[in-house]
């Protein structure tokens, strides 16, 4: 009997050890098709898989597995420009312990987190990142460690440019080549493209020309020599080197060569842009008046389809924000429901032993009546304190800038979400959550820090919304916001 019983738990065993493989394999097949749509440039679908991934692997809890959907899932919020929700991927890679043991993998994020932080113009915090990301690379080996440097170095020469440091830069840029001559040039051609791409763009901006030509012409013969499909880079820079000399019609060439090689690659982001100047090079230049309406309707359109992606780029994180958020939901349901039986069974335990006491000390009866009552009191302390929680980490959401602030604050305060949503039925989100941090009392330098912009991007969008809900100028703006929800418990408020 014994025989059979050990007999069966291995099967069972041997079958679970099965399935959680079979899952396994599942999610890293997931994770190599998320590569294949990076290179693809396919951001979508990208996104859709990564999530995939993510939502499998934290649901088994591979932390190796899930680090990487939240690394690949900001990768692409980064590349459409939502730097803020970008973060939100990246800082969860804090708290999973694969992050912290993998240097390489640790260089990834560090890195990726300090472009997010360029392009929310905040470079001195784009270079502590960066610092952080050298100082991981330097934990590696061999040939690895040699290409992350060249990333690295790449990353900190853009940053000092950004902070208009050109010794820096050229410090940077050198340290770049000089570890970069030491890598195969075949088998790092587009480390090789990029860095030479690099230095002709900074001696053409510092009016250095017969080096930037040196370095853009190598980057044109690599292109020649190994075929690369992709280098719209190195054709911008060319026009730019051209048009720094004063040869706006040979510059025209090689922006319009630019042009044609991401249309092919399908760059829509910097094709968008591209556009623009192009239409705007025409006119300025006089070139043509029919082509520059070309590039104009060109730019709508890219711009039209961009804004759209963007927004299904969106709808896919808020949903899976929205999944994350009800299964914890569930997983509190189901917490609280086994606590409830609990409670259940002691409580009939409880009602037996007062029964049987009750017949041997009426006096013993009476302390426990008095100690129930007492702990009706306390539930009804803690109940307050409950309410008094959720209140203070909607403030800690809004000072965090956390995508959930505007979730839970429509929870608390819905008649205030619903007579803006009256006012304006097309009102954004993000001037939702405007109006509720100016209901909350924020003040306009409170808000900025929060929401990482200026104070006086602050003060644009309160008079702009000041227009909108036409508030008076001698009016109090966060006083007026208050006053829409009158009828709401305001004794919170700050």
């Amino acid at each position: 009997m014994k025989i059979h019983l050990m007999f069966l738990i291995l099967c069972l065993l041997t079958l679970k050890t099965i399935a959680s493989d079979n899952k396994k394999q599942e999610i890293d097949s997931l994770l190599n098709k998320t590569k294949e749509l990076r290179i693809a440039g396919k951001l979508l679908l990208q996104l859709e898989t990564a999530i995939k991934a993510l939502d499998l692997s934290d649901e088994r809890g591979y932390e190796q597995e899930n680090a990487e959907a939240h690394l690949w899932v900001s990768d692409v919020l980064f590349k459409v420009g939502l730097y803020k929700e970008s973060f939100e991927y990246l800082e969860h890679l804090q708290v999973i312990k694969y992050d912290n043991e993998d240097p390489e993998f640790q260089s990834e994020s560090h890195g990726l987190k300090g472009k997010s932080y360029m392009g929310l113009n905040l470079p001195q915090q784009a270079y502590e990142e960066f610092q952080q990301q050298l100082a991981c690379v330097k934990m590696l080996n061999g040939k690895i460690k040699k290409q992350s440097l060249v990333q690295v170095f790449r990353n900190l020469a853009a940053v000092f440019s950004q902070l208009e440091k050109p010794d820096s830069v050229r410090k940077y840029n050198k340290l770049q080549l000089d570890v970069l001559l030491e890598l195969d040039e075949k088998e790092n051609v587009l480390l090789y493209l990029d860095s030479y791409d690099c230095l002709g763009d900074f001696y053409t901006g510092r009016g250095d020309f017969a080096k930037a030509e040196l370095y853009l012409n190598k980057s044109l013969d690599l292109v020649d020599k190994y075929q690369i499909p992709v280098f719209f880079n190195t054709k911008t820079y060319k026009g730019n080197l051209e048009l720094k000399k004063g040869n706006y019609k040979k510059a025209l060439i090689y922006f319009e060569e630019s042009v044609a090689n991401m249309e092919k690659v399908g760059v829509w982001d910097e094709i968008s842009r591209r556009y623009k100047f192009l239409a705007n090079y025409y006119r300025y230049h006089k070139l043509g008046d029919k082509k520059a309406e070309d590039y104009e309707v060109g730019y709508t359109w890219v711009n039209d389809s961009l804004e759209k992606r963007n927004k299904q780029i969106l709808d896919v994180v808020l949903n899976q924000i929205k999944g994350s958020r009800e299964k914890e939901a569930a997983a509190k349901v189901a917490k609280s429901v086994t606590v409830s039986i609990v409670g259940l069974i002691l409580l009939v335990v409880v009602i037996t032993f007062f029964v049987w006491r009750v017949r041997h000390n009426r006096k013993l009866l009476g302390q426990k009546d008095e100690a129930l009552q007492e702990t009706e009191i306390m539930n009804r302390k803690l109940t307050g304190q409950i309410g008094e929680n959720k209140f203070n980490n909607l403030i800690d959401l809004a000072k965090n800038n956390n995508p959930e602030f505007l979730i839970i604050f429509t929870e608390l305060y819905p008649r205030f979400i619903q007579s803006l949503k009256i006012r304006d039925p097309n009102i954004r989100t993000t001037e939702l959550e405007f109006c509720a941090m100016a209901f909350l009392n924020f003040s306009t330098k409170n808000i900025a820090e929060y929401t990482y912009v200026t104070v006086r991007a602050v003060q644009v969008r309160k008079n702009r919304l000041r227009k909108k809900f036409a508030i008076a100028s001698d009016a109090d703006f966060n006083t007026w916001m208050r006053g829409l929800a009158e009828n709401e418990n305001l004794e919170r408020m700050p």
